[in-house]
């Protein structure tokens, strides 16, 4: 980002993480600050494990998932340490006495897991949908089983803010090519309240993968037609009464913001990650990330910022798209902001809590000054995602002064042209920019 006296430019934060583990910018962006952070704790639960869901639970998290060898569900509570206090792997029979597939499952405010499942049904193209509520120390306290149609899948499911449950599935008629994706809420006992065709048709393959409630009473369903992203807006009795094609979209997440609105986050067909952050159902602003990768969960942080979870990694930013610090891997299912403004994630069998990160950054990676004519410099110091200006607690120094030097008020001042670099140093942290001089 470059920033001159004449024209002042939109300020853009960036920053180098160095850490335990490799904490990086973008390739792209430019290295304007120097971190340093800890990676609090990793624990491996196990290499046949599909990790759904993770939420904070007492002083700890309590996690929930898929045994992918035997398909039992799996239960786990963890202290904030990481260590694991409990586990347990368990069975979900039918009515018919076959073996339910959890296919979709969350934690609930209870300590306790619900869980959304097929059972094959009397020919192989047909299954039923069996859904399970079970407690914070894994037992059974109800089962739901009803009539999906042929080659059906669970997709979503989740405890509403009522207690009940959203859900979200799709079934598919081969010989008709006819595929349809449906939403619908539950009670707090499992009983079907109501289920909706959301999306239908003959040779096209719609499908929702999330769908969250709005302040206004009205839900956000996610999803697509073939390699479109979609979102549709329902009503209480869930009427569509919104549709949004987002042909430059293939795939996407959402999150529910303070506001009232919500954002979108969504990869481009070039494979480019985008916001588009709607106030309250207002038209969208779409923030072009420098970032690429698949969007695979995205969630708003107590500070107005966003915990974004791509097939690349975790990126934190602020409330404006800018990058404040990334964790880089592959295989990620889910990354969700904690109640310590840091991030915990699940990867192919495991949860990495990340720690609080101290930075320090400039307002410019580039600054361009007239011979004479002073700028002023501001430096930020992050202790996680929490600014504080420091500017005239900083010591700046240029690696020439007789091109250009910073004065007791933070004002950078240009001596003669040439280009030197600037770097400031606050409790130990270091960052830099270049100065040009004209």
């Amino acid at each position: 980002m470059k920033r001159t006296n004449v024209l002042w430019n939109q300020r853009i934060f960036t920053l180098i993480l160095t850490m335990t583990i490799v904490w990086t910018l973008p390739a792209a962006q430019a290295a304007a600050t120097e971190a340093t952070g800890t990676l609090e704790w990793e624990r491996a639960l196990g290499a046949n494990l599909k990790l759904l869901d993770v939420s904070e639970y007492g002083n700890g998290y309590s996690v929930v998932g898929l045994n992918k060898n035997t398909n039992f569900v799996y239960m786990a509570k963890l202290h904030a340490d990481g260590t694991v206090y409990w586990e347990e792997e368990l069975p979900l029979i039918a009515a018919n006495g076959k073996r339910a597939v959890p296919e979709a499952a969350g934690t609930t405010k209870d300590g306790g897991y619900i869980v959304g499942a097929t059972v094959s049904g009397i020919h192989y193209r047909y299954s039923d949908y069996y859904t399970a509520k079970l407690s914070a120390e894994g037992r059974i306290e109800w089962t739901n089983e009803y009539l999906s149609g042929s080659h059906a899948s669970f997709n979503y499911i989740h405890q509403a803010d009522d207690g009940g449950y959203l859900f979200l599935n799709n079934t598919e008629v081969y010989l008709a090519d006819y595929s349809k994706t449906s939403a619908g809420r539950m009670d707090a006992n499992g009983k079907v309240q109501i289920e909706k065709t959301v999306a239908n048709g003959r040779f096209t393959t719609p499908y929702a993968r999330q769908i969250l409630e709005l302040k206004d009473g009205s839900y956000l369903v996610v999803g697509g037609k073939d390699q479109i992203f979609y979102t549709w807006r329902l009503a209480d009795d869930f009427s569509i009464v919104d549709e949004q094609e987002y042909t430059e979209l293939s795939t996407g997440k959402a999150s529910v913001t303070a506001d009232g609105g919500y954002t979108l986050a969504g990869a481009t067909q070039q494979g480019y990650v985008r916001l588009y952050v709607n106030s309250g159902h207002q038209e969208s602003n779409v923030v072009q990330l420098d970032l690429t990768g698949q969007v695979r969960s995205l969630y708003e942080t107590a500070g107005g910022g966003y915990i974004l979870g791509t097939s690349q990694g975790v990126y934190q930013t602020d409330s404006d798209g800018n990058i404040l610090r990334v964790y880089e891997v592959s295989g990620l299912d889910k990354a969700i902001p904690t109640s310590d403004g840091n991030a915990v994630v699940l990867v192919e069998g495991r949860i990495i809590k990340l720690g609080s990160v101290q930075s320090l950054q400039l307002d410019s990676s580039e600054y361009s000054v007239n011979i004479g004519q002073p700028i002023d410099v501001i430096v930020t110091y992050f202790e996680g995602a929490t600014p504080l200006n420091v500017t005239k607690e900083s010591s700046f120094r240029t690696s020439d002064p007789s091109i250009a030097y910073v004065d007791e008020e933070g004002n950078l001042i240009g001596v003669k042209r040439g280009r030197t670099m600037l770097t400031v140093t606050y409790n130990g942290l270091e960052a830099q920019a270049a100065v040009d001089v004209y």
